[in-house]
């Protein structure tokens, strides 16, 4: 399981305290902002599982009010401020827990262990795809790579099985969260899931170099995230 969180922070005191989430092995970060509009686009772009959002004058608790018109459900924020008297009024704007700063070390990770939980409890983490007439129900930690074969999607799995879904791989890729790039016109890699990458013969290798399948130029940028991002876990 990855979830993906943003920092918001113009004072950038938590982004100084950037080592601490790399206790959580659950967690990776997919940006960080220091402006109100920067924050916004952001999350718009990101759709971040978790916000770390240390609120001041210059990003107000008001940005979360205002992003709420654009998604279906706002993230799970952990709001950090200096004084106890916000917590209520950061509640109100739909803060699910509040953190004093700047000691942080020890709420910081009571309120990340409580995220972790929630979110295990709430999410489905699973992937819906029909195939002659079945509907297979597959945990998306189960999905190695997908590989599209003209108007179908083949899904290869760790157990080894293949399951063809009759819909095409453009669909499926809206469906998928943050850590499945698309490498190539028929390939989509789940990054939990690569060992190697050969930039020289444009090869990526999965799952212990079991499964070898090509990358193309126009995904360049997806491998040089996936290798960023590796290297941050």
């Amino acid at each position: 399981m990855l979830i993906s969180y943003i920092i918001i922070d113009a004072t950038q005191t938590l982004t100084k305290e950037s080592d601490r989430f790399l206790e959580f092995n659950e967690l990776l970060c997919v940006g960080n902002s220091t402006t109100y509009d920067e924050a916004i686009d952001l999350i718009l772009e990101k759709k971040p599982q978790l916000i770390f959002f240390n609120f001041s004058s210059e990003i107000p608790l008001h940005l979360l009010m205002n992003i709420q018109q654009y998604l279906d459900k706002l993230p799970y924020v952990i709001a950090f401020n200096p004084t106890e008297e916000n917590a209520y009024k950061a509640l109100k704007h739909g803060v699910m827990d509040y953190v004093l700063t700047p000691n942080i070390e020890s709420e910081l990770r009571k309120s990340v262990l409580k995220f972790i939980k929630f979110y295990k409890d709430t999410s489905a983490e699973k992937l819906c795809i029909k195939s002659n007439g079945d509907y297979h129900f597959i945990s998306l930690d189960e999905i190695i790579y997908l590989k599209a074969d003209n108007n179908t999607t083949d899904f290869y799995l760790q157990s080894g099985k293949v399951i063809s879904g009759f819909k095409t791989m453009k669909y499926f890729e809206g469906q998928l969260p943050f850590y499945f790039f698309r490498v190539h016109n028929s390939y989509i890699v789940n990054i939990k899931f690569v060992t190697r990458i050969n930039l020289g013969k444009f090869d990526c290798f999965l799952f212990d170099s079991m499964y070898k399948i090509p990358f193309s130029r126009t995904y360049r940028d997806n491998i040089d995230a996936i290798i960023n991002r590796i290297g941050k876990f």
